[in-house]
């Protein structure tokens, strides 16, 4: 944990990530902040956000987080400090997202840590992570996602005073396995979907964001799906606060990928809808065509009638004795169909129908099949995933992958 990542200076917050930004693509620390923060730490104008009151000294080296904090000048006051910690990728994570705005808005203003007191009417303690004035934007940047609670959110929004709120979710937080994703649903019914922030230590140059929406496919579960993926730089701000990737606006971007996707799931449940309902027929037109042969049988054979006659009996006997194997086995294979999701869900055994055929989903388009269909399947961590033979003849950039 990284102790004192933000202070407190003339009554406003500074986090440690106001002293980065980048130029020509190359993050640095800017020059008149250190010195500014550093003058007024001299003449103790730096204190602890905790309200202890104790002074604080910045450090600040070359690129080592270690040495990118505040600390206490007086180290004997340490025992009555209550400053809370900060995970480092949190840290990590708001030092990409300034040096982010600071390039795409081009403007000076960039807060951090903006209390909503400050911006708006309510004196409840939440903050903005970031604030542009100049720009009428702001970001909340969770990094875990039991930070975002309804009213934390509710209160954001209502206080934002004509300023445009972007949320951003750390990548940790990524929620692909088929359960509700309650805590991201609340950012995508405000901001119509996801931004997936994912840092390798404090390199901007490094760091990648992905846009999703989550929804259910055709079995019921929830799905993650990507419709904008790539460096963090890719990603791009217009005048009016709209996110672009690749100059495209996410929010059209989200609509396509939405009704592809919507497509896809209704053209899957027809798909299997007709193969259930191939399934039930196939035994009634089997019992249809049996009463035909023992009509030639008994056309072919008249001489011995009380042969015939036992003979007959005995076929209606066994044809009903059939007809209950084929029903219990129709009910089996019911049962199996009606918990096939479920089955293939879990990783751990393979999943055998009635017949002692093995069924596996693909794990790029989400069909359902006997192994028969698949060119590759099973695995370590994959028992019922494989690859179906479709899949296996597109090449490597055109499948789509939907299951980890």
């Amino acid at each position: 944990m990284v102790q004192r990542s933000v202070c407190l200076c003339d009554g406003k917050y500074i986090g440690i990530e106001s002293i980065f930004t980048v130029i020509d693509g190359k993050q640095i620390n800017i020059p008149d902040k250190l010195s500014a923060l550093r003058a007024r730490s001299r003449k103790g104008e730096l204190f602890c956000p905790c309200g202890c009151g104790a002074n604080l000294i910045l450090v600040a080296g070359d690129r080592n987080l270690r040495a990118q904090h505040f600390r206490l000048k007086d180290s004997a006051r340490q025992h009555e400090c209550t400053a809370e910690t900060e995970r480092p990728h949190s840290i990590y994570s708001k030092i990409v997202l300034k040096c982010w705005l600071d390039e795409k808005l081009n403007v000076s203003d960039v807060e951090t840590r903006v209390p909503i007191c400050l911006v708006g009417d309510t004196a409840r303690k939440y903050e903005f992570s970031f604030v542009s004035r100049t720009s009428k934007l702001a970001v909340s940047y969770s990094c875990n996602r039991a930070n975002l609670s309804d009213e934390k959110m509710e209160i954001l929004r209502a206080n934002s005073s004509g300023i445009r709120l972007i949320y951003i979710v750390d990548a940790l937080n990524s929620c692909g396995n088929g359960q509700y994703p309650e805590a991201l649903m609340k950012v995508q019914e405000r901001q119509g979907y996801c931004l997936l922030l994912d840092v390798e230590e404090m390199e901007y140059s490094t760091a990648k964001l992905s846009a999703v929406f989550y929804a259910q496919d055709c079995t019921g579960l929830w799905r993650e799906i990507e419709f904008a993926a790539g460096a963090l730089r890719e990603f791009s701000i217009s005048e009016y606060g709209r996110l672009l990737y690749q100059n495209a606006p996410l929010a059209a971007l989200c609509e396509w990928k939405k009704s592809e996707f919507e497509r896809e799931v209704q053209q899957e449940k027809i798909r299997r809808e007709q193969q259930m309902k191939e399934l039930l027929e196939r035994p009634e037109r089997e019992q249809k065509q049996r009463p035909k042969r023992t009509q030639t049988l008994s056309v072919r054979r008249p001489q011995n009638t009380k042969s015939e006659r036992q003979r007959a009996m005995e076929k209606l006997v066994h044809e009903k004795e059939e007809a209950g194997r084929r029903a219990q086995k129709k009910q089996r294979e019911e049962a199996f169909r009606q918990t096939l999701a479920e089955q293939l869900y879990q990783q751990e055994t393979q999943v055998i129908d009635p017949d002692g055929n093995r069924w596996v989903k693909c794990r790029y388009c989400g069909r359902v099949d006997k192994t028969t269909a698949f060119s590759s399947y099973g695995g370590r961590g994959s028992v019922n995933l494989g690859t179906c033979k479709i899949c296996d003849r597109k090449p490597v950039s055109e499948r789509r992958f939907i299951q980890k």
